[in-house]
Formats: structure tokens, C-alpha cells, sequence
């Protein structure tokens, strides 16, 4: 059975049967399609037409298509765990860190829009996170906000490369950290925070003991 033969019943056209491999594939490929991201907003438009052929694909192959109504994203998740991504520690830290600063400012400024921080904020949470006054290392750093600017869970505002080395240097937090996340409540955050202190604790002590 073809491609042509098993995407007839649903009456695509031509163009987005052509379209329709790249499209899912770039869905795969980067997690997140973005309507307010030009380079996105025509795939982001393509999915939104189809998005009943789309998903029951998506679901053939063990994934489930999600959409965020409010910031126009569309996420693409496993049902399984075999592609899901895993993260190091500290990736997993910064994430927390950045729905935490997420939350604070939408809820104390009343954002309609995706809220701004400096690298300087990020900076001080992640270290009250941690409960430590030691911070990651300036590669370290750099390299960790790059990797999730290309998750799409970040922008730059001030140019286009990351220099650590300006605190004032502003970031955009995008909605998709809300989806990234699975936090419903204060409480959940709270949990979040405990559960990842605990285990960078232990990791330290670890560290501190072999050496």
C-alpha cells in the first residue's frame, strides 16, 4: 500500500499530500509549532486545516497531537517511552526554573503576552532553587539556555547569540514551557522544587564523597 493509497478515503489534496510527510516530520523533529513564529506560522496553519488526518496518523505511531488554545502552540508527545526526551540534571532544574519566573510574572503583572526576564533573574533563581551559592559554570550556562532556546522554550530579545556575561540581558519565556512542564497548581510547582533539591542535594554529597 502506497502513500497515495492510504491518504485517499480522506480527501487531501494533491499539495498537502505532498506536504503532509515534511510536515509531520518537522512536528517530530522539533516538539512545538509556533502560530506566532513566522518561520512555523505556515506549517502551524497546515496543521490547524488538517488536524484531524494529521493526529489520527500521529496516533497510528503511538504519539498524541496537542494544542495550547490560548498561545496557538501545537505539541506532539509520545505515548510511549521510547522517544521521549530525557534531560540531565540541570536541564531539568532550568526548566522548573523558567515555569517558576513563568508563573510569578504573568500572575503578578497580569500578562497577556509571554513574559520577559533577565539572565541576571535567571541566574539568582536557579541558585535559590538549588539552595546553593554555587551557579553553573559560564559554558555550562551558555550552553544549557542555547539547548532550550532550540527547544523553542526561550527567545532572546537583546540580538541573537546568548551572552551570559550581561545579567541585563533580557529572555522571552514562551508558552510552550507551560506544556513542557505538567505543573496544574502552586502546590504541584512546590513539589517540583522539593523533589529536585532533594536530588541535586544528593548528587553534590556524592560528588564531595568520591572526591
Amino acid at each position: 500500500m502506497n502513500t497515495d493509497t492510504l491518504l485517499e478515503p480522506t480527501g487531501l489534496p494533491d499539495k498537502a499530500k505532498r506536504d503532509l510527510p515534511r510536515v509531520v516530520n518537522r512536528l517530530l523533529g522539533q516538539t512545538f509549532l509556533y502560530q506566532d513564529i513566522d518561520a512555523d506560522k505556515d506549517d502551524y496553519y497546515f496543521v490547524h486545516r488538517y488536524r484531524d488526518v494529521i493526529e489520527a496518523l500521529l496516533q497510528l505511531a503511538g504519539f498524541s497531537l496537542k494544542h495550547d488554545d490560548y498561545h496557538r502552540i501545537f505539541q506532539v508527545v509520545s505515548d510511549f517511552s521510547y522517544c521521549r526526551a530525557h534531560y540531565r540534571l540541570d536541564e531539568t532544574l532550568m526548566i522548573v526554573v523558567l515555569r517558576k519566573l513563568y508563573e510569578e510574572r504573568v500572575e503578578r503583572l497580569s500578562l497577556a503576552t509571554d513574559p520577559v526576564v533577565t539572565l541576571g533573574e535567571v541566574r539568582e533563581e536557579y541558585r535559590t532553587i538549588t539552595g546553593k551559592p554555587r551557579d553553573l559554570g559560564v559554558t555550562q550556562y551558555e550552553t544549557l539556555l542555547r539547548r532550550l532556546r532550540s527547544m523553542g522554550l526561550i527567545d532572546t530579545l537583546d540580538g541573537k547569540t546568548i551572552n551570559v556575561h550581561r545579567a541585563e540581558a533580557r529572555l522571552r519565556l514562551r508558552g510552550s514551557i507551560r506544556l513542557i512542564l505538567p505543573v496544574q497548581s502552586a502546590d504541584d510547582m512546590e513539589a517540583w522544587l522539593r523533589k529536585y533539591q532533594a536530588v541535586d542535594s544528593n548528587v553534590d554529597d556524592n560528588v564531595e564523597e568520591n572526591e
